[in-house]
């Protein structure tokens, strides 16, 4: 069973994703770390350093973004085609990643917007597919569906989101209608506002937590914060109006329940241990193996070891069993704590090429249930393990570090 906890402490809301009674995600949001990415603004050009080959961005309320030229000469803000780029400039930006440590906001001029089944991109064209819809057939009804003709006078693609495979047509037509409506009204009205000013805000993060990250398998969400039980119920009401088709999974979402019990919430789910345990450097295996996680400026490094295990058979088969378990708890470590970038894994040295392979087809196959990309690169000459998760949001122990959680 796969269920969302969606709790508020004294100044954190908390989004717990629990599967098979262990909790596998945590999203945190407090009023230190709210999410600026997605926001669309008006900016002006304070600074361009041709050294570094990019330009910073003011949006108002002391945030200064960092801004790739290289995104001006392939997507500049609309109307802007063929200019250079100068200080004073007002353009089009949308925040690309949230400041992480001493780093800036990213900004991009190549506009993105992202519902349950679609994301739609401004400034290429094209229909593009999710890796994890596998379904060939369902590939190609998808692309027929999305390429009949649309009047827009802008040119975009379409990414086609794992959702979207067992979606109603009516559904999935009906929220490219939706976006392609709110880029119109940015670009209609954006060169008549001054800078600064926000012209886009996606909807509250934790929404997009619960309802962009496979739908379809979660069975329950429980809250006992009436605000966000409020902002769940008409998500799901939308939800449920764009899915016409009885047939389509998308018609029957996961039941909402609001938590009335005097027994706290965050206490019934250990939420309080859970933080202390995904912020603990050492996590221990079932077999008595353990990794040592430990996330640095540049990298994270992942150490395997056989801790207390104790195998009867000859060693190779015991650190091939050790590092099987230990790929299944990496990849929930990942998602659990946030940790993205570079990531550098030293498994338990073994001889044998097949079980290696196994090792990193084990690893690949645990990470697909993370929302967030990822790609296993392979072994290093030194024998270690290279992968790498795209950056997005700070990871948890940069976000508890500044704002440790206040329960009471």
């Amino acid at each position: 069973m796969r269920k969302v906890i969606v709790t508020k402490t004294k100044d954190s809301l908390i989004v717990a994703e629990e599967e098979n009674g262990r909790i596998s995600s945590l999203f945190l949001e407090n009023s230190e770390s709210v999410s600026l990415v997605g926001r669309i603004y008006v900016g002006r050009v304070s600074h361009i350093m041709k050294n570094i080959q990019a330009a910073f961005v003011d949006v108002g309320q002391g945030t200064i973004c960092y801004f790739p030229l290289e995104d001006w000469k392939k997507y500049p803000s609309s109307g802007m085609e063929g200019r250079q780029l100068h200080e004073g400039d007002e353009l089009l930006i949308q925040i690309e990643k949230d400041a992480v440590k001493t780093k800036a906001p990213v900004a991009t001029t190549f506009l993105t917007f992202t519902g349950q089944y679609l994301v739609l991109r401004v400034g290429k064209t094209g229909i593009f597919f999710s890796s994890r819809i596998k379904d060939i057939n369902r590939r190609e009804s998808l692309k027929e569906l999305l390429s009949q003709n649309t009047e827009a006078s802008f040119p975009f693609s379409i990414i086609i989101r794992t959702n979207a495979a067992s979606a109603s047509d009516t559904a999935i037509l009906a929220e490219r209608q939706f976006l392609l409506s709110e880029v119109a009204q940015i670009l209609s009205i954006w060169k008549t506002r001054t800078a600064d000013t926000l012209l886009y805000e996606p909807e509250p993060a934790f929404l997009t937590e619960i309802f962009n990250n496979r739908i379809e398998s979660l069975d329950e969400v429980v809250t006992d914060d009436p605000a966000a039980y409020r902002l769940i119920e008409q998500k799901r009401s939308v939800y449920m109006k764009q899915n016409k088709d009885p047939s389509s999974k998308e018609s029957s979402l996961p039941t909402l329940r609001f938590y009335e019990d005097e027994y706290p919430l965050f206490k019934l789910y250990s939420l309080e241990t859970v933080f202390s345990r995904a912020l603990s450097e050492k996590v221990w295996l079932k077999s008595g193996g353990f990794l040592v996680i430990q996330p640095t400026e540049a990298l994270v490094s992942i150490d395997v070891n056989t801790g207390k295990f104790d195998g009867r058979k000859n060693l190779e088969d015991t650190f091939f069993k050790i590092n099987l378990e230990a790929a299944k708890e990496i990849a929930l470590q990942l998602k659990l704590r946030n940790l993205s970038g570079i990531i550098i894994i030293d498994f338990i040295d073994m001889t044998a090429e097949l079980h290696r392979q196994k090792l990193l087809e084990t690893l690949s196959e645990a990470l697909e249930k993370d929302p967030i990309k990822t790609t296993v690169l392979g072994f290093t000459q030194l024998n270690l393990v290279e992968m790498t998760r795209k950056k997005i949001r700070k990871p948890l122990h940069e976000l508890l570090s500044k704002s440790p959680i206040r329960y009471t």
